[in-house]
């Protein structure tokens, strides 16, 4: 649709599906002012009880809307709002702030608005979108506290309208986009937040319109005016003409229809028109996901970064708090393959770091630095501590580990031979298979030789587009050379694919192509055997791969 150069429209870098128009209210949300002022000794205490009683207040919230999500069909939202709710509770931060108020003599505002600024910088270092994109969670965290803290009302609906309600704000935490949801608004605009921000995953649970990094929306609506929030490309349009707004609703009427005939393909197997399989998995950060992958009829996880467990620590977690979760990951998808991926550690955890390489990182450049494998193998006992609670973790099921930043032969069978020394003093006969994930040129170009020592290949298409193309996807100012069309990219795919075939074994991609519909088609007749993706693409992928028609290419074919 071509929109005339007048009307007033904008982008936004992520969504919810779906297509609403409305009428919008601009809401004061995102981040409170912090009063910041000494207190006398005199007053420590009752400054102390005021903030343990904002804390009360704030669990309490989370406790009231949790309720209210009990019955969704998606139970992502409440897994994230139990999340916050941890978060909340933490002892650690807690201490900090009754520390701050007592140490510095300062007002709970201030102290909170430290502690959690202090987190929050924590997470800017991080390199893993996902994981840097928790940032937001402390943030909310803080604010719901500074609310109660601050006496400040909720959010208030004003705009008077019998239309659907449309609601933009700087941002919002989950607890908001559930109460304005209850109180009956059709969708969402914030100028803050990312492709991982929880408030869009709340919103998509929730099956809202939403658009989430929306920036320079709130100054150009008024109170009013006519909204379309389209989910479907991600922009927002003020005041359309009637041809427009009519143009529109037709789409909306599409969408709701392709949203039904979605459903039907949760129960079905992943097939080519002529009845190939190519396996759908989920990419996978945290358990709590583990029943939508369920409900969406993932066949197995492709990818479980393993790397969560290292956000709230400065410390490597324990064998026994690794097997466990794994297990867990294990039992929640029975009779299904689940890929571990060897924990990522890098410079983003800089402490970690330091106590596990014993000195600070020395590098400008941490994703070219000691990380993955190298890390692992330089500091072996790292290493053994996940390798035993995986292979513990293997007698649950079809477990299978991925080892990461693969370069060169010697690390795989490195690490082969130290899960066989694990095994063997475990007194355990059932090896997992190993895989490398290939996401370094140099891995592609001796792919037939690597095939000889993997059990398989995940081929890791985010950091390979990046490596090869020399262009970091988080830098503004070359992120327009991350191109995954780039003619590089095919025979580079092609070849792994074919190295690992000439060898007998599966070959999965885990990266954000694997979800790219431009690529289905050539995915499947290169031969792969699997796709991970985040899970709101598998049913749009399974649906689109039983419009192909498998055509098997030998080495040397091209595309079809």
């Amino acid at each position: 649709m071509s929109l005339p150069e007048d009307m007033l429209s904008g982008t936004a870098t992520a969504s919810s599906a779906g297509i609403v128009i409305g009428r919008v209210q601009k809401l004061a949300g995102g981040e409170f002012p912090v009063p910041e002022r000494h207190i006398a000794g005199a007053d420590i205490e009752a400054e102390v009880h005021r903030f343990e009683q904002a804390v009360s207040a704030s669990v309490a919230d989370f406790d009231s809307e949790r309720l209210h999500l009990l019955e969704l069909e998606s139970q992502e939202p409440l897994h994230i709002l139990d999340a916050q709710r941890l978060m909340l509770l933490d002892p650690d931060l807690s201490a900090k702030v009754v520390d701050f108020i007592r140490l510095q003599q300062i007002n709970a505002e201030w102290a909170v608005h430290q502690q959690v600024t202090a987190i929050a910088e924590v997470f800017d270092h991080i390199s893993d979108d996902y994981l840097r994109a928790r940032k937001s969670d402390i943030e909310h965290v803080g604010q719901r506290i500074l609310r109660h803290l601050s006496g400040c009302k909720e959010l208030q609906l004003s705009v008077p309208t019998n239309e659907k309600l449309i609601v933009a704000s700087a941002d919002f935490t989950p607890i908001e986009i559930i109460r304005l949801w209850r109180k009956g608004v059709a969708g969402f605009v914030a100028e803050k937040g990312g492709p991982n921000a929880h408030s869009i995953i709340i919103a998509r649970g929730l099956g809202i319109p939403a658009l989430i990094g929306a920036e320079g929306v709130l100054g150009q609506v008024k109170d009013g005016d006519r909204l379309v929030v389209d989910g479907e490309q991600s922009l927002w349009l003020v005041n359309p003409s009637p041809a427009h707004e009519a143009e529109y609703l037709a789409m909306a009427r599409g969408v709701d229809e392709e949203q039904r005939s979605l459903s039907a393909y949760a129960k079905r197997a992943s097939l080519s028109s002529n009845g190939h399989a190519l396996k759908l998995m989920g990419n996978l950060e945290i358990e709590d996901e583990l029943p939508q992958a369920r409900m969406l009829g993932a066949e197995g996880i492709g990818l479980y970064r393993t790397e969560f467990l290292l956000t709230e620590a400065n410390d490597l977690p324990s064998e026994e708090v690794q097997y466990q979760l794994y297990a867990r990951v294990m039992h929640a998808m029975p009779d299904l393959p689940v890929s571990f991926r060897l924990m990522d550690i890098g410079g983003e955890k800089k402490l970690l770091f330091e106590h596990i390489v014993g000195h600070r990182m020395q590098t400008d450049n941490p994703s070219l630095g000691l990380r993955g494998v190298r890390l692992l193998l330089r500091n072996k006992a790292v290493l053994r501590v996940q390798l035993r609670a995986l292979l513990r973790a293997a007698s649950e099921g079809d477990l299978r580990i991925i080892v990461p930043m693969v370069c060169c032969i010697e690390e795989m069978n490195e690490v082969r031979a130290q899960l066989a020394a694990c095994a063997a003093d475990l007194g355990i006969t059932k090896i997992p298979l190993l895989g490398a994930m290939i996401e370094i040129p140099a891995a592609v170009i001796i792919a037939d030789q690597l095939a000889e020592v993997c059990d398989f290949f995940s081929i890791g298409t985010n950091d390979l587009i990046q490596y090869t193309l020399a262009a970091n996807r988080s830098d503004e100012e070359v992120a327009y050379l991350y191109d995954t069309t780039h003619p590089a990219l095919e025979p580079m795919l092609r070849q792994t694919a074919q190295a690992a075939k000439n060898a007998g074994i599966d070959v999965s991609m885990c990266g954000e192509l694997a979800a790219d519909p431009r690529w289905t088609e050539s995915l499947l007749n290169m031969g792969f055997d699997s796709l991970s993706m985040s899970l709101q693409h598998i049913l749009p992928v399974r649906k689109h791969l039983a419009s192909l028609h498998y055509q098997a290419q030998n080495e040397n074919n091209g595309s079809p």
